[in-house]
């Protein structure tokens, strides 16, 4: 019983090594899926391909997983571009953009608990991501949670008033609650945009213009009067002293 017990452990252990060893392995050694599908001559798939090279040689960069799911995700690759964005967070978990982008992708195929986590993400590591407020919004919206979706919204557009604009944010035709995150935000905005603060009158003078310090007069240095210069010749020789008994 004993021996099989050790015997166990050492095939758990084997396992287990053998598994960080694969873990360890460079995913893009070999040739990828997505490369067959690559055309040298066109520019953009020679863009990713250069990325796909870069990545062979440095597998651990944020930044070039980021950038390739970017390009897999225009190429048509939205399964391949989502693991382009994990890699990315797993390499550098303060990497908002790519948390940003994870979203982007979970939400796109229904995966909205992903997609709020990696929003949450954004925001922890980018407080006032105003895009990715406005995410949070419609992940909360479609739970029916109205009331988190509302407050996401505002927040989102007092930050960025883009964000109300359907041509740089078409997302916005998606939601119904568009109009209570305006009365929502409407109190603090409008007493911000009600600070008309006026600048002083043309020709405007002080009653009491500032007095500016007079100057002090340079201090004087203080010479000590030179001893008076005798000449021993004409000293007074001092009166004799009288002997003693005198």
């Amino acid at each position: 019983m004993r021996r099989t017990l050790v015997l166990g452990a050492i095939v758990l252990t084997l396992f287990g090594c053998a598994a960080v060893h694969h873990n360890n392995k460079n995913p893009y050694q070999k040739r990828l899926f997505i490369e067959k599908y690559l055309n040298p001559a066109d520019p953009f798939d020679a863009q990713i391909q250069r990325t796909i090279n870069d990545l062979r040689a440095d597998p651990r960069s944020a930044t070039l997983h980021n950038q390739l799911g970017q390009l897999l995700l225009r190429k048509g690759f939205p399964k391949d571009a989502e693991v382009e964005f994990e890699r990315a967070v797993n390499s550098d978990s303060h990497f908002y953009a790519a948390w940003y982008n994870l979203g982007l992708v979970r939400a796109a195929r229904g995966d909205y608990t992903g997609a709020r986590f990696a929003f949450h993400r954004t925001v922890h590591y980018k407080p006032g991501h105003a895009a990715a407020l406005f995410q949070l919004g419609l992940v909360e919206e479609r739970r029916q949670n109205n009331d988190a979706a509302i407050e996401y919204y505002a927040k989102a557009f007092s930050i960025n008033h883009a964000l109300l604009d359907v041509r740089v944010n078409p997302r916005l035709l998606d939601s119904n609650l568009i109009a209570l995150a305006l009365i929502r935000m409407y109190p603090n905005e409008h007493t911000r945009q009600s600070m008309q603060f006026q600048p002083a009158p043309p020709g405007y003078v002080s009653p009491n213009p500032a007095q500016a310090p007079s100057p002090q007069p340079p201090a004087q240095e203080i010479v000590p009067p030179a001893p008076p210069v005798t000449n021993p010749a004409q000293q007074t020789p001092p009166p004799p002293t009288p002997p003693p008994g005198a």
